[in-house]
């Protein structure tokens, strides 16, 4: 399950909420900065983030975007989490304590982002043991 376009689409669909930086993006996601900006590259290359200097606090930062491209391929993973969720949530609700195990095993990648993006609920994974 985990390979660099699930990792793309976690980057994709965390810039749904806007411009944030590798070190932001590796917050959301639970990825590891490295895995973020290799991700990143591939996604500038792809032509669906750009690059941008802003001013901070004390310093300036670079961020990204998405395109318009990005936005809709962003929309369309942002789609396919939430179908995970749902697969998750649907599975705990019928006690398929097996099944569980074998989606949370598949979709460890997923689980930060479902959960920063309350898609899924951190009282739910307790109470499944994860």
């Amino acid at each position: 399950m985990e390979d660099w376009s699930s990792r793309r689409d976690l980057i994709l669909v965390a810039l749904l909420e806007g411009p944030k930086s590798p070190k932001e993006l590796a917050e959301v996601t639970g990825m590891r900065r490295p895995e973020v900006e290799m991700a990143l590259v591939s996604l500038r290359a792809a032509g669906l983030v750009v690059e941008e200097e802003v001013k901070g606090l004390l310093r300036r930062k670079t961020v990204y975007r998405l395109t318009e491209e990005g936005i809709r391929k962003a929309q369309e993973a942002r789609k396919r989490l939430e179908r995970v969720a749902e697969e998750i949530k649907q599975r705990a609700g019928e006690g398929d304590v097996e099944g569980i195990e074998e989606l949370l095993s598949s979709y460890a990648l997923f689980l930060p982002l479902l959960l920063n993006l309350h898609l899924i609920d951190l009282a739910l994974l307790q109470s499944l043991g994860a």
